[in-house]
């Protein structure tokens, strides 16, 4: 049986196929967007993240659409204390799966926006956030990030999984910590809550980072958005 869910992302048309044996995702991709969706990388990247225990199982991949395996679980609005510590440690994982890749996706993207926008309130934008990103972008925080974690992306069931990572690749890390204290609204408990569960022991410059983090975000999503829609 193929149903369609509920929840639909805004690359793909997201179904879910059950067999007697096992429950499978289909993703049928719906368009491509200004950010450049590689789905090999995507197919590989979740492969590896099913092996660190924070994804799905990725099956079979074509150029119209990708299987894996359907995973059992809750999304949640609001998180408790133990969420953010099982979110945390999800997060840990993902950012120590070794990926080679040479390109920043971050600084890529708000490079592309300068030729795509020319208004002069995104200009103001890109410029701004170079600017921050340039400043707060150290070598040691360049990771593999999902970069897409809102609500919808991940799901609860004793511990955090992650699903759609078609914008997966090498970017800072604190673009994953300020996405999830954006979209779940953290108040500065919380967030505190996060970073000392991610961090061995935090440093202060950790706050200053992700503060400015948030912003780059905020305003990365603005561009975006304006450009595939």
């Amino acid at each position: 049986m193929v149903k369609k869910l509920k929840n639909q992302g805004l690359c793909n048309e997201v179904y879910k196929i059950k067999k007697e044996e096992k429950d499978f995702i289909l993703r049928v991709f719906k368009k491509t967007h200004s950010v450049n969706i590689n789905r090999k990388q995507e197919f590989k990247i979740q492969k590896k993240a099913y092996n660190k225990g924070i994804a799905s199982k990725p099956v079979y991949l074509s150029d119209k659409f990708m299987t894996c395996h359907f995973l059992k679980g809750v999304h949640k609005n609001k998180l408790s204390k133990k969420d953010i510590k099982t979110l945390a440690k999800s997060l840990q994982r993902l950012h120590k799966i070794k990926f080679n890749q040479k390109t920043n996706f971050l600084e890529n993207e708000f490079k592309s926006y300068k030729t795509l926008l020319k208004d002069e309130k995104s200009k103001k934008i890109i410029k701004k956030s170079l600017k921050k990103l340039r400043k707060n972008n150290k070598k040691k925080d360049l990771v593999l990030c999902h970069n897409d974690l809102n609500k919808e992306n991940i799901i609860f069931d004793n511990k955090a999984y992650f699903i759609d990572w078609e914008f997966a690749s090498i970017n800072n890390r604190f673009f994953d910590l300020a996405t999830l204290c954006i979209k779940y609204n953290f108040s500065k408990e919380e967030e505190k809550i996060l970073l000392s569960s991610y961090f061995p022991f935090i440093k202060e410059k950790y706050y200053r980072t992700l503060k400015n983090y948030k912003v780059i975000c905020k305003n990365f999503w603005k561009l975006w958005f304006k450009t595939n829609f």
